[in-house]
């Protein structure tokens, strides 16, 4: 039987063996479904997205699976998001795209711990324009062509009048499966199958990934993870387009520190930090020198009395903030976070409930 030491030693072989492939991969695919980038869990996105080597709660499925070792029996969690808000109406107005999700984790015997989580970005009721041929010629879209060349300017109006013809979707949906194990008390291993589709009108693209984690606790109250995501390049083929196109989403890379304080009967505090290789969001570099750049990220949470929650993070250029609340009630815990982020396109409101019981 293999020791620790050398199952260790193993898997960060393997784990590096792998990555060391991704940082000489392809120049492509950066922003290929780019939406499994934005994050899940209000808390998380509070503390700037710092939770590769945190990960300790039900949303652990999506930034780094072998977290998951640390839930209870069960446990689940939800969040909804409004982006890019138009700066006007209610406090929690709805914004231009909807971000939702939500998924269940459970503990089983000999097995290790499974979840199932589903992913959704979309902007709904679009509008699909056509036009009423008046004029009855079989052509539509007839303007005054008041100088005959054939093209629409200003000043020619249109003879056939413009008509919403239906609504539709831009919709991208992923479900994550996820297996967790623990290796040793300190070591713990995960992975995620991911199923993607997008859709715009009635085209639709659809590939599978894998994403790959490590958690490692070297001591007490200081925590390491390692995250490959889109372990073997995710290939994504689209149908109903004039090509057929297939993209692939690159691997990218991530790495996490934290580490706990103990604050005697007041609360605690965790502190951590990540790196991600891949496009640093910068203007005045080309693109290779930005993909050669990590992306650091700084966060803090702060529990007073084991009841409420304070954040605070950095995700490259982009602040965030949140809070949360806990009650507990016999073995279960229930928890309701928030978290907030502005952007120049407009702000961005997460909501989210979790529990484990």
């Amino acid at each position: 039987m293999l020791t620790q030491n050398r199952i260790l030693l193993i898997l960060y072989l393997i784990f590096f063996s792998v990555s060391a492939s991704v940082t000489q991969s392809a120049e492509k695919g950066d922003y290929v479904a780019e939406f499994l980038n934005h994050g899940v869990g209000a808390r998380a996105l509070g503390m700037g997205s710092v939770f590769v080597s945190i990960a300790d709660d039900a949303t652990a499925a999506y930034w780094n699976p072998a977290g998951l070792t640390q839930v209870s029996k069960h446990a689940f969690s939800m969040m909804y998001s409004d982006t890019f808000g138009s700066g006007q109406g209610a406090f929690l107005r709805k914004g231009l795209v909807q971000y939702s999700f939500v998924n269940y984790i459970q503990r089983v015997v000999d097995i290790g711990v499974l979840g199932v989580s589903w992913i959704r970005l979309g902007i709904d009721q679009i509008p699909r324009t056509t036009f009423i041929d008046i004029n009855s010629n079989g052509k539509l879209g007839d303007f005054q062509d008041k100088n005959g060349n054939g093209i629409k300017e200003e000043g020619e109006l249109y003879i056939d009048r413009p008509v919403v013809a239906e609504y539709f979707s831009n919709a991208d949906n992923a479900l994550l499966l996820s297996l967790a194990r623990e290796i040793s008390p300190i070591l713990s291993v995960g992975g995620n199958l991911k199923i993607i589709r997008q859709t715009v009108f009635q085209s639709s693209g659809n590939g599978l990934g894998l994403d790959l984690g490590l958690m490692y606790q070297p001591v007490k109250n200081l925590h390491l993870g390692a995250l490959l995501l889109d372990a073997t390049g995710t290939q994504i083929k689209w149908s109903k387009t004039e090509s057929s196109p297939t993209f692939t989403r690159r691997s990218t890379i991530r790495f996490g520190i934290s580490y706990n304080l103990n604050l005697a009967r007041f609360g605690r505090l965790r502190l951590g930090l990540d790196l991600q290789t891949g496009l640093q969001d910068t203007v005045d570099q080309d693109l290779d020198e930005q993909q050669r750049q990590w992306t650091p990220r700084y966060g803090s949470e702060l529990w007073l009395f084991d009841i409420l929650a304070v954040r605070v993070g950095q995700d490259g250029r982009n602040f965030s903030a949140g809070a949360g609340f806990q009650l507990r009630l016999g073995e279960a815990t229930l928890l309701t976070d928030y978290a907030f982020t502005p952007h120049e396109l407009g702000p961005s409101q997460r909501i989210s409930i979790s529990g484990n019981f």
